[in-house]
């Protein structure tokens, strides 16, 4: 998971009014390719509200395996859309290629699945690409991805997005991403703000996002990421 900033595949898909799959790494859609401390159980949750009548509350329990760069995923979402609730399961694993060092490029690949109403609703082959950049506190994203949904048959998309992490101070880093599934979708961003915390609360976020280029309203997310 991103050391600064966590991601998925993606939150409420405010352009459908659907919620589809998440990354390993949480509210932010965009990736990176960082896994979590080997032998430490990291937890991420999440709330967020869009529009006033659509939410969704996440748990995103991740821990990566001592002896290989495995990071295993279990996510549960209990999700409100319109007068409709339902909850979602989300499987996860990543495997880590290279580390994310600075002035090198660190890369992973994702498998994520989403099980809705009793079956499988969803695929996500993610591959997330981080470059930290030398001497400056920025990190940059790109995610290419492969999205197999089912909806009267299976539909195939791509999801593409970049992002970046900057660290504005010892406990402080702005994060900003944009990011795409299929042609028809319109792009989406999201900008956000992510806090040092204390103890087993390793960091807490705030952010805001929409589609661009719409007519949607915008959405808003508040989370924790905790180390056990």
């Amino acid at each position: 998971m991103q050391k600064y900033a966590f991601t998925t595949l993606f939150t409420l898909d405010v352009a459908a009014a659907a919620v589809p799959a998440w990354s390993s790494g949480g509210h932010y859609p965009v990736d990176d390719a960082e896994l979590a401390e080997p032998g430490v159980l990291q937890i991420e949750t999440w709330y967020t509200r869009v529009d006033g009548s659509a939410w969704e509350l996440v748990i995103l329990p991740a821990i990566t395996l001592q002896s290989l760069p495995l990071e295993l995923t279990a996510g549960y979402a209990r999700i409100k859309d319109d007068d409709e609730r339902f909850h979602r399961f989300e499987p996860s694993a990543k495997w880590q290629f290279s580390a994310v060092d600075a002035g090198q490029l660190g890369a992973a690949i994702s498998l994520t699945a989403g099980h809705e109403d009793g079956r499988f609703s969803d695929w996500l082959l993610n591959v997330p690409l981080t470059y930290q950049l030398e001497g400056a506190p920025v990190t940059l994203l790109a995610n290419a991805g492969w999205l197999r949904e089912r909806d009267e048959g299976w539909n195939d998309r791509l999801f593409i997005g970049g992002g970046f992490e900057w660290e504005t101070g010892p406990h402080a880093t702005v994060i900003g991403q944009v990011y795409r599934e299929g042609s028809a979708v319109k792009p989406e961003a999201q900008l956000g703000l992510r806090f040092a915390g204390r103890a087993a609360v390793e960091f807490i976020d705030v952010a805001v996002g929409r589609e661009l280029g719409g007519d949607i309203d915008w959405f808003f997310t508040f989370g924790l990421t905790l180390e056990l």
